[in-house]
């Protein structure tokens, strides 16, 4: 399955998020869980994937970042509603997205 450009900057701000999961386990994983609920009333219709996020949450940080990073159109799905808002500082942002146009040029032109 190939990826359009906006799945792979999703995954790639997605990378950056399981690596800040991984070093705060504890507060990014409320930061999702406050998240979710102010979705909730914001995007009843997203519902189903809120649920499973509250249930991923649950699980362990390997199992969390496992769904976070899944490429299969599921995954794409669960980042389109990530509850993941605010884990990471603007210059963090920043820098994820300063490396996925990097890697995005390499992708156009690989002998650069």
């Amino acid at each position: 399955m190939s990826l359009t450009r906006e799945q792979r900057r999703s995954l790639y701000l997605h990378t950056a998020i399981a690596k800040a999961l991984r070093h705060r386990p504890t507060e990014v994983i409320e930061i999702a869980r406050e998240n979710i609920d102010k979705m909730r009333s914001v995007n009843p219709q997203a519902w189903r994937l809120l649920d499973e996020w509250e249930r991923i949450l649950k699980g362990t940080t390997s199992e969390i970042v496992a769904s976070m990073l899944d490429p299969s159109e599921h995954g794409q799905d669960l980042r389109q509603v990530s509850p993941f808002a605010g884990v990471l500082t603007a210059d963090q942002r920043a820098d994820a997205y300063r490396r996925f146009r990097k890697a995005e040029a390499k992708r156009k032109h690989p002998s650069t």
